[in-house]
């Protein structure tokens, strides 16, 4: 109850704001990432549902900014009457927004039976013990109707064993055989070419990747870690 009361106290304090969004707000707003985030991408940037606050997207990343550009609030802002949180909310849409832009010819793609219903997406590395578990559940997925996308995070860094596995599948001629192989802890035929591995690797810091398997839902939720199948059908269906 104690944080609930200072939470609100702060929330009191920043509907003092004006509510009104204006191109000057933003503009300002920007200028403020621009000089705590060096290079800072255009954010999106609008108005949240507490007066004066702003709700601001760089990529999957989101946070809140006064109109002055001089508090920024980094944390869950909660709905406490309906208890939905919209931080989770604004969070998954940015992801999804964020995952639109990525290559789908960069990733290695098992797709769905028949129609597909979903798509996930799936950081993983070769090296991993749980992702291993994972992969033997993606006929499973594919058959109800669920896309399996792979991009890769060999967590041990570039230049690992694990990194090397992961560049001689996807410059494989046939990259999910040699994904199905190396899952399986057999030996692979060394290769290199041009790869996105280290674009995954980039990629996966981006969107909070901070360990594997690590799945994103087609409406942009995160999955932290190993989720059987049958959970993952029963999280997209509802």
């Amino acid at each position: 109850m104690h944080f609930l009361k200072k939470s609100a106290i702060a929330l009191g304090l920043v509907t003092m704001f004006s509510s009104v969004a204006t191109a000057d707000d933003k503009q300002v707003i920007q200028a403020q990432l621009n000089k705590i985030i060096p290079n800072a991408p255009q954010a999106q940037i609008e108005p949240s549902v507490v007066s004066g606050l702003y709700e601001v997207s760089v990529g999957p990343m989101v946070i809140y900014m006064t109109a002055d550009g001089q508090y920024v609030f980094n944390g869950s802002l909660i709905n406490l009457e309906t208890r939905e949180n919209l931080t989770d909310t604004a969070k998954s849409e940015a992801r999804k927004q964020a995952m639109s832009k990525v290559s789908i010819d960069s990733m290695i793609v098992y797709p769905a039976k028949g129609d597909e219903k979903h798509h996930i997406t799936v950081f993983t590395d070769i090296d991993c013990p749980y992702c291993h578990k994972m992969h033997k559940e993606i006929p499973a997925l594919n058959e109800a109707g669920i896309t399996v996308r792979y991009l890769s995070y060999p967590r041990a860094g570039m230049g690992s064993p694990s990194y090397k596995k992961a560049v001689s599948v996807w410059c494989s001629d046939k990259p999910e055989e040699q994904m199905n192989l190396a899952m399986k802890g057999q030996a692979i035929e060394p290769k290199s070419c041009k790869n996105p591995v280290a674009e995954h690797m980039q990629q996966a810091q981006v969107f909070g990747v901070n360990g594997t398997p690590n799945i994103i839902l087609d409406n942009g939720a995160m999955l932290p870690g190993y989720v059987p199948a049958k959970e993952v059908i029963k999280i997209l269906q509802r």
